[in-house]
């Protein structure tokens, strides 16, 4: 098991990352805690080698990767409710783009994403 900690606005980021044995090769596992709070958890397969920088660096921007969708996907759908809209046009999207670009959560993900 190994440890990475970061921090990002004054919040200590902690990825566990863990490697194990498969059948077909190895993954790697990794669960983020901002703070004492676990944020996300995912995981890579591979066959027989990685191509990272460092050990299990595919495995956390994989996360944070996933937690930045979930964040858009969950505005968005705050966006069409609040709106009343049921489908999101060109139009729409260049509104909804600019209604988030000042979220905090997502700007302390992308933050976090570029120091791994």
């Amino acid at each position: 098991m190994e440890i990475k900690s970061l921090i990002i606005d004054n919040k200590e980021v902690q990825f566990v990352n863990e490697s194990y044995s498969t059948r077909n090769g190895f993954k790697h596992v990794t669960t983020m805690f901002v703070g004492n709070y676990c944020a996300g958890e995912n995981t890579c397969h591979y066959l027989n080698r990685t191509w990272e920088a460092y050990q299990y660096q595919s495995v956390m921007r994989g996360c944070v990767n996933n937690l930045i969708e979930i964040r858009i996907e969950n505005l968005k759908s705050d966006f069409k409710f609040k709106n009343g809209y049921s489908k999101m046009t060109a139009k729409r999207n260049e509104e909804f783009n600019e209604s988030i670009k000042d979220d905090e959560t997502l700007m302390f993900y992308r933050k976090l994403l570029s120091k791994i």
